[in-house]
């Protein structure tokens, strides 16, 4: 664990150094709903917006692994270790189209939806 955090440390004070090279997207803090993340996500010539769009995905998912509880069992499981980032994205906005009633949702609760509904574990 002192490990963990000691490389945590050292790139979080790394990354501090190089602020221009993460150039922040402006984006609407009054609107977190999945219509607004899947517009910000779907255009792929936007670097900005798509390293965001993976990163907020990260976020959501991380968050439910650190929220579970240790004996609970997992519902989400990614079994194809190469499907890429990019090609969980596309997944993600096909689904959404699909799914229009999930529109005004909260993103990080209809990614939560994805998810389960997409990456089940048998």
């Amino acid at each position: 664990m002192k490990t963990l955090t000691a490389t945590f440390i050292l790139i979080a004070s790394i990354l501090s150094f190089a602020p221009s090279a993460f150039a922040q997207k402006d984006l609407p803090v009054d609107d977190a709903s999945t219509a607004a993340f899947v517009e910000l996500c779907k255009n792929p010539d936007d670097e900005q917006g798509r390293s965001f769009c993976f990163g907020f995905g990260e976020g959501v998912y991380q968050g439910y692994l650190a929220n579970r509880r240790p004996d609970a069992k997992s519902t989400i499981c990614f079994v194809n270790k190469s499907e890429t980032r990019n090609e969980v994205l596309q997944k993600f906005l096909a689904w959404t189209k699909a799914n229009p009633q999930f529109g005004k949702e909260k993103a990080a609760k209809a990614l939560m939806r994805f998810f389960t509904d997409n990456y089940p574990c048998k």
